[in-house]
């Protein structure tokens, strides 16, 4: 019986694991703002790349190129407190198919630096995907720090 408890409670946190917008990762203080794709076939302006923020001003021109195709910022709450935060934006580049996506994760803090894992995947060879031009985007909220922020591609 007490076998048959571990399977459960195993199988029931792998399938809580997902994270979803604004949820919070406590061990490296990451929040989701925004992860999906842009879908202005690249007239946005964002070239393939790592966005590290930490000014309102700044922010607010980085809001107005999001918006400036498809209102992509009222999917989150786009209202940041810079004296607390940064934001860390990783852009890949322009697709032209669906399938694609990027992810920031894995904050490891490092003595001078704060190293953070951006995560690209693309469709298998067999994956449908559609005939479509976007671009994978993906906005997290941090801690605020002087640290050096350094990322890794995987």
């Amino acid at each position: 019986m007490r076998f048959v408890v571990v399977i459960f409670v195993s199988l029931l946190t792998l399938s809580c694991a997902n994270k979803t917008m604004g949820q919070t990762d406590q061990e490296n203080k990451i929040v989701n703002l925004y992860e999906g794709t842009l879908n202005g076939a690249g007239a946005e302006g964002f070239e393939k790349g790592n966005i590290i923020i930490q000014s309102q001003e700044a922010w607010q021109s980085i809001v107005n190129k999001l918006n400036s195709v498809n209102e992509v910022t009222g999917q989150f709450n786009s209202t940041i407190d810079f004296s607390k935060n940064n934001v860390i934006i990783a852009v890949d580049r322009v697709r032209s198919t669906s399938g694609f996506s990027i992810k920031l994760s894995k904050a490891q803090e490092q003595k001078d630096m704060l190293e953070l894992n951006v995560l690209t995947k693309g469709p298998g060879p067999t994956d449908m995907v559609a005939t479509v031009i976007t671009q994978p985007i993906h906005i997290i909220l941090i801690n605020k720090t002087d640290k050096k922020i350094v990322f890794v591609e995987k």
